[in-house]
């Protein structure tokens, strides 16, 4: 077995421990693999631009996660008007950033690029919060991905590791954590 794909592994059984996860998440995934996504055709030393976002960032209906480029589906009535009550100060992203690098890098990635180091074992992939839709997307959207992880419809029908972090984190904490994945796209 390589040593990349055992570091992958022992990274994820790590994060997962230290997030209180029973694993029951990744069995789903295993049994529900979502589709095979194309490979790009990337020149070396390049990076192709995703697409802009021409339609809405959030719908009622939706293929996401299967087609990730898809509108992301509308969050419960709960959280949908919910709005950020922290500001982006140094001192808030500096807190942000290091939740950020505890919590979510080793599968999201330090750059939030989706290619954190136990990535290639998950499927669907993490999130890249550098796409274009991830600027649109409302703050409601953001705190129920995050405080619900991928145990919800539609996340759970296609196996989404992501744990639920609202038993973890404090409502704060994860309002610095989405402050600090903005940083990764153009919301501010």
């Amino acid at each position: 077995m390589p040593s990349r794909v055992r570091l992958a592994g022992a990274l994820l059984a790590g994060c997962l421990g230290l997030t209180g996860c029973t694993g029951k998440d990744i069995l789903a995934m295993r049994k529900h693999p979502g589709p095979e996504q194309p490979a790009a055709t990337v020149t070396p030393g390049t990076t192709t631009p995703a697409p802009a976002v021409t339609g809405p960032a959030i719908a009622a209906t939706t293929d996401y996660p299967k087609n990730p480029n898809s509108p992301r589906p509308e969050p419960p009535a709960q959280f949908a008007s919910l709005k950020n009550p922290l500001q982006p100060t140094p001192d808030n992203l500096a807190k942000g950033k290091a939740l950020f690098d505890t919590n979510c890098a080793v599968c999201h990635g330090p750059t939030g690029a989706g290619n954190g180091a136990a990535a290639a074992a998950l499927n669907p992939k993490p999130a890249d919060f550098a796409t274009p839709i991830h600027t649109k997307l409302p703050d409601g959207y953001w705190f129920w991905r995050l405080s619900k992880g991928g145990g919800v419809p539609p996340f759970s029908a296609s196996g989404s590791a992501m744990p639920p972090w609202e038993g973890s984190l404090s409502a704060d904490q994860r309002w610095l954590v989405i402050l600090y994945e903005h940083t990764f796209s153009a919301k501010k």
